[in-house]
C-alpha cells in the first residue's frame, strides 16, 4: 500500500513540471510502475480459497486481514471473510478457510475459539497452502486501556492447555520466522505442562469426585440393606 502511494506521489510531482516531453515520458513510466505495484500488492483482491493466495505472499509473509465468521469443527478451521486493502463495492462475500499452523486444537479449544475469536477481526500470515485450507499464523488484536494488544491465537491455545504442538514441517526447517514461531509454541506447551493446564487436568478432579461419590452411594445402599434385613419380621395375625 505504501509502495502504491509513493508511486502516485511521484507521478503527481512529474505532472507539475514544465517540460511536457519529459512529463509525458515519466508519466508513462509511472503508470507502468503503478500497474506493476498493483499486481504485486493485489490491493483489490478478495481471497476466498487457498489457491487465490499468490505464492509471493507466502514467501514474503504478507499480513492479511479478515473477520472470523465461524469455526469449522472438522479440523478447527477458521472461516475468515477476507478484507482487501481497498474494498470495492459489489464484491460478493466468501469465506477463506484458515488453519492455525503448528497446533492441534482440542474440544475445549473449539469452545475458546468460538467465544474469543469468532466475530472479531484477525491478522493472518500465510505460511503454506493446502488443498482445503491455508496454514497461517493467526493474530487477534484487542484494545485494553486504550492500547492495542496483539494475541497470538495458536500460542494462547497451547499455553492454556487447549491445544497441542504438532511436529515441525521439515520442508520449512530452514525458515527462521517459522522456527521462531514453533519455539514460542513449544515454550507455551512447556508452561501448560508445568502449571498442569489442559483438559486432562480439568477433567480428572471431576472424574475422581464422581468416582468417590459413587462409592459413597454404594456403601450407603449396602448399609441400608443390612439394616433392613436385620429388622425383625412382625408376627402374622
Amino acid at each position: 500500500m505504501d509502495e502504491i502511494k509513493s508511486i502516485v506521489n511521484r507521478t503527481v510531482d512529474v505532472l507539475e513540471q514544465d517540460n511536457r516531453g519529459v512529463q509525458l515520458g515519466c508519466y508513462s513510466v509511472a503508470l507502468v510502475g503503478l500497474t506493476i505495484a498493483i499486481r504485486k500488492v493485489r490491493p483489490f483482491s478478495k481471497f476466498r480459497k487457498p489457491s487465490d493466495i499468490p505464492n509471493k505472499f507466502i514467501t514474503e509473509r504478507k499480513e492479511l486481514t479478515g473477520v472470523v465468521e465461524r469455526i469449522d469443527p472438522n479440523g478447527a478451521v477458521l472461516m475468515v471473510n477476507h478484507k482487501p486493502l481497498i474494498p470495492l463495492p459489489g464484491i460478493s462475500n466468501g469465506q477463506l478457510p484458515v488453519k492455525i499452523t503448528g497446533v492441534k486444537v482440542f474440544g475445549f479449544g473449539l469452545n475458546w475459539l468460538q467465544t474469543i475469536v469468532v466475530g472479531n477481526e484477525v491478522k493472518f500470515i500465510p505460511i503454506a497452502k493446502q488443498e482445503k485450507f491455508l496454514q497461517c499464523q493467526v493474530l487477534l488484536p484487542q484494545i485494553q486501556n486504550n492500547k492495542t494488544r496483539v494475541i497470538n491465537v495458536g500460542e494462547s491455545l497451547v499455553k492454556i492447555g487447549f491445544g497441542q504442538v504438532t511436529k515441525v514441517d521439515k520442508s520449512m526447517s530452514n525458515d527462521r520466522n517459522y522456527l521462531t514461531y514453533c519455539s514460542r509454541l513449544q515454550a507455551a506447551e512447556n508452561y501448560a505442562l508445568k502449571k498442569k493446564l489442559g483438559a486432562k487436568y480439568y477433567i480428572k478432579p471431576t472424574t475422581d469426585a464422581l468416582t468417590s461419590l459413587a462409592k459413597s452411594f454404594r456403601r450407603l445402599a449396602f448399609d441400608l440393606y443390612r439394616h433392613i434385613i436385620q429388622i425383625p419380621k412382625l408376627p402374622a395375625s
